[in-house]
């Protein structure tokens, strides 16, 4: 059975109780690709247990076409947040749905590089061959608190968080209906029949650089999971060297706007 919460909430019910699962698209308002493969789904789905709820998590940010409204969303989900602003409130409003998920798939586009590779964040090591990607990352809880996959954490409850670009790839909405419908069969939403993955590289990411002055530059464009050498200058902020003191790989790059902005993130291989 399919129930229209609101026009950002759908649930499908078969009424048949095993796991409740969550997925969650456009908590920034500017990550299209996701929407289009739901949408599809949306039109023939049928679930064999329980409950699955799609939700659209920031609509107000994509009426405006901007990452976010007033706020980065994926920072909202925190239990002790003041919630002021609309993230704020729509993350309240989605938290309960979160609580009551078993599992939640929450996905993005990496919009930072414009040849980003689809890569997988979890700290689930039994879900990630359910997803033909090459790198894992983890421990992003440190560096990005109040993000819905860090809520789903403290609340001992099961992720998966798969950032892509290929936004203008006419393939990409085939890919990403694939990986969500075998995220289903993973969890026992629709009927049991899953392809897996072999030989992904895990990497833990603990280091973010969050810029000091508006007068941020990087030497040159990094692409995600390019390998950085240990003393290798990656920006300057105003006149100070931004330097690496290990072999690392380089993520989320990102030209802030603001001070204290997340600029980029560091991880090694475990």
């Amino acid at each position: 059975m399919l129930i229209q919460k609101d026009k950002s909430i759908i649930e499908i019910n078969s009424n048949i109780p095993w796991n409740t699962t969550t997925i969650m698209v456009w908590v920034h308002g500017n990550e299209l690709s996701w929407v289009n493969a739901l949408l599809k789904i949306l039109k023939n789905i049928k679930t064999s247990s329980w409950k699955v709820y799609f939700i659209f998590a920031n609509l107000k940010a994509l009426e405006i076409w901007k990452r976010f409204f007033e706020k980065n969303m994926n920072r909202c989900f925190l239990q002790n947040n003041d919630w002021d602003t609309y993230e704020d409130k729509r993350a309240l409003e989605i938290i309960p749905y979160l609580q009551e998920s078993d599992y939640l798939l929450d996905v993005h586009n990496t919009l930072n590089t414009w040849n980003s590779i689809p890569f997988l964040i979890s700290e689930y090591k039994n879900l990630w061959k359910y997803f033909d990607v090459d790198f894992v990352i983890s421990w992003f809880d440190k560096l990005h608190p109040g993000w819905s996959d860090g809520f789903m954490n403290s609340i001992w409850k099961k992720w998966v968080c798969l950032e892509s670009w290929s936004i203008y790839d006419e393939k990409w909405p085939e890919i990403a209906k694939k990986w969500i419908i075998n995220f289903l069969r993973f969890t026992w939403n629709i009927d049991w029949q899953i392809q897996k993955r072999e030989n992904q590289e895990f990497i833990k990411f603990d280091k973010i650089y969050k810029n000091k002055t508006l007068n941020f530059k990087f030497i040159k464009e990094f692409f995600d999971f390019e390998k950085i050498k240990k003393w290798q200058i990656i920006a300057y902020d105003w006149k100070k060297e931004i330097i690496s003191d290990i072999d690392c790989f380089i993520v989320f790059t990102y030209t802030p706007k603001n001070i204290w902005d997340e600029c980029f993130c560091l991880g090694n291989n475990i």
